[in-house]
């Protein structure tokens, strides 16, 4: 399959974004990607994203954006979380993106039918506090669309990337694509045990982008390297 190969990008943005004459296109380009994620993890970092006209022509130029939104946004007051929507909106118009995301238990369920965006939902991993079997129905009977986090399902458990893809193949829009080890998320998919490269066979037939939610090789020294490495391993991987 030919998927659209794209990068998430949040954290790496922060730190890019306070260098004086930061280039955002020369330097996201240097990577063969066919898209990007902005991750707007943060209020802070919504409210704080510029773009100037070539950047939005840039973004607007790529085969797929779509846009992460905050993490605990439902935390916030009922205006805050307007007034962050109403942001998300605009960028997400402006940057023609394809599908604004939600991880599923942070979600503002009552609001975000008010604008006019593709809302995809997102599975998430083992923890105490959440109740996967809950969440992975609240995906399964929404009129949402899915966004299969392959690293967070196989923290549940080996079969639990084949049993999400089943269960909902129909919804899939993009796969959040990283490996796991254990408890630990986000790692290379180049360096992948045996047991999670078998886990990952029945989603390697989808045609869907590929987001590589990789935090591991953005510490790596050369950093263009090391991405555009993990970038190579998963067109080959999938394709």
């Amino acid at each position: 399959m030919n998927n659209l190969i794209c990068l998430p990008i949040g954290k790496k943005l922060d730190e890019l974004m306070q260098k004086p004459n930061f280039n955002f296109k020369k330097y996201w380009s240097k990577f063969n990607i066919d898209g990007l994620e902005l991750t707007m993890a943060f209020k802070e970092r919504i409210y704080g994203f510029k773009l100037n006209k070539e950047d939005k022509k840039w973004l607007k130029d790529l085969e797929y954006v779509s846009i992460h939104g905050p993490f605990k946004i439902i935390n916030e007051s009922k205006k805050e979380q307007i007034k962050i929507l109403d942001c998300l909106y605009d960028l997400y118009d402006k940057v023609n993106a394809k599908a604004m995301l939600f991880h599923v238990h942070d979600c503002p369920y009552d609001l975000i039918d008010n604008y006019s965006w593709n809302i995809i939902l997102e599975n998430m991993p083992k923890k105490e506090k959440l109740n996967n079997k809950k969440a992975t129905s609240k995906i399964l009977k929404s009129k949402y669309g899915f966004c299969l986090d392959v690293c967070h399902a196989y923290t549940i458990s080996p079969k639990e990337i084949e049993y999400l893809y089943d269960l909902m193949k129909n919804k899939l829009i993009q796969i959040h694509l990283s490996s796991a080890f254990r408890t630990k998320e986000h790692r290379n998919l180049s360096t992948a045990s045996e047991s999670f490269l078998r886990a990952l066979k029945p989603v390697l037939k989808t045609n869907v982008p590929l987001q590589l939610e990789i935090n591991e090789m953005w510490k790596k020294e050369n950093i263009l390297k090391s991405v555009n490495k993990e970038l190579k391993f998963a067109r080959k991987l999938f394709n």
